[in-house]
């Protein structure tokens, strides 16, 4: 059982996400915070494995809440999820100690997916938030290789470097596993590689996944 606290100031989104987790039978909800400060007190008060946190609160926002936590010890990791995918938050909270960051628009299985990838050790960015990372204007993303790939392609990238099987990047995204197979010859083409291997190496150069 993974026990879980949801730091968010809409209750009846809170909620909603609290319900939808716990009927999945692998999550327990330990504590429900409506801000950062109230996140803070139940930190202390309650054992998590994972803490899922909205960034725009009052009194307290996400992204102070988190160079708090950051500061702090024995904090479990967190996962952000917002509605606001600007370049500027996600950057600022993964800056602040953040572990994955999620749209409030993701679905069930990439949440599940999210959560999974950030109890075995690694970082989650949705391929919604990472492709506006990835085309930036900074010279830095000058030389970036992916910048040829499609917002689309850089999602499939992003599941093919984890380790998700074809068929099951199908589901998620709602097409054909023979779909997912011709995304995968462009995107190989398109950088030149011809392995998973290699595609592996160039997600994680990229910030894409982390080892």
């Amino acid at each position: 059982m993974v026990n879980l606290i949801i730091a968010d100031d809409h209750v009846v989104l809170r909620e909603a996400l609290c319900e939808l987790l716990e009927t999945k039978g692998d999550y327990n909800i330990v504590a429900q915070a409506s801000d950062g400060e109230e996140l803070l007190s139940l930190l202390d008060a309650h054992s998590a494995d994972l803490v899922i946190l909205d960034v725009t609160m009052p009194k307290l926002d996400g992204i102070r809440a988190l160079e708090r936590m950051e500061s702090a010890q024995g904090i479990p990791p967190v996962l952000v999820l917002s509605a606001n995918e600007g370049q500027g938050k996600v950057r600022a909270a993964l800056k602040a100690g953040a572990k994955g960051y999620l749209p409030k628009n993701a679905g069930l299985t990439e949440l599940v997916f999210a959560i999974q990838s950030i109890l075995s050790g690694k970082t989650y960015l949705s391929p919604s938030v990472t492709e506006p990372l990835m085309s930036g204007d900074s010279d830095e993303n000058e030389n970036n290789p992916l910048k040829v790939l499609t917002k689309r392609e850089i999602e499939i990238l992003t599941h093919l470097a984890d380790g998700k099987p074809n068929r099951d990047i199908g589901k998620m995204l709602h097409i054909s596993t023979r779909t997912v197979d011709t995304h995968r010859s462009n995107i190989l083409k398109k950088l030149k590689v011809k392995t998973n291997a290699e595609l592996v190496k160039l997600a994680i150069g990229q910030g894409l996944i982390t080892i």
